[in-house]
């Protein structure tokens, strides 16, 4: 499960990001968990555009925002996304990248759970692979754009952080323009990207536990500071 990251808007300014044109300054936020915002990129044709969208799949035909926070559609894992009905269309036509900075865990007893950051060793920013949905709310009558981190097999530094050893999908920057191409569209070519990050690229450090918490929960920079912890690796199970 990913159900955490920290997404800056230093992305906007990378060079692998540079591709989607951006045409306005995008929002820091380094705290977006579940139905939060977050910036996504797709190709609905012919050009790239980055959307604000809701951290938790929405399909639709739901009749109500209550009722599809009733699936557990923020996440889609590889294994399984052919086929099941949330995402085994989305997945050859709705593509999109998630920017990042960071991802967040936690471990520990639940009330006093330790948070980790994980991100790239050279601290730059990253893309990972989603799907999205244009969701009409039915009161409204206003397009919400919300999306779904794939999940793969975590690899062997990222397992040590996760209790079912999963973790997102890494997209390597040279593919970001093919994975968003609709001419992308076997499910052995989709399939090939579905690959565990290089351990060694990766590190992971100890952040404030405010991160993860509900009444005193921060949304700054200070989320990605690295905190001292009596053992700077988690207990295993």
């Amino acid at each position: 499960m990913c159900s955490r990251v920290a997404q800056s808007n230093r992305w906007s300014k990378a060079q692998p990001f540079l591709f989607a044109n951006l045409e306005k300054e995008r929002k820091s936020r380094y705290n977006i968990t579940l139905t939060d915002k977050a910036d996504i990129i797709l190709k609905p044709g012919i050009d790239y555009t980055v959307e604000d969208a809701v951290f938790w799949l929405i399909n639709e035909g739901a009749a109500s925002y209550k009722e599809a926070m009733q699936y557990s559609t923020f996440n889609a894992k590889c294994e399984t996304i052919f086929d099941l009905k949330s995402f085994k269309n989305r997945i050859y036509n709705m593509r999109c990248i998630v920017p990042v900075d960071a991802f967040y865990e936690a471990m520990g007893k639940p009330g006093s759970k330790q948070p980790y950051a994980i991100r790239l060793k050279d601290r730059e920013p990253f893309g990972m692979a989603g799907v999205y949905s244009v969701w009409q709310d039915p009161e409204t009558k206003t397009n919400i754009y919300t999306f779904s981190i794939i999940t793969t097999v975590a690899n062997d530094l990222v397992a040590k952080y996760h209790e079912k050893a999963r973790m997102p999908v890494i997209l390597p920057p040279v593919s970001f323009e093919l994975w968003l191409d609709e001419k992308l569209n076997s499910k052995e070519d989709i399939s090939a990207f579905f690959q565990s990050y290089p351990a060694e690229q990766m590190e992971v450090f100890p952040v404030s536990k405010n991160v993860i918490s509900t009444k005193h929960r921060i949304f700054g920079e200070e989320c990605l500071q690295e905190v001292p912890t009596e053992e700077n690796s988690p207990n295993l199970f």
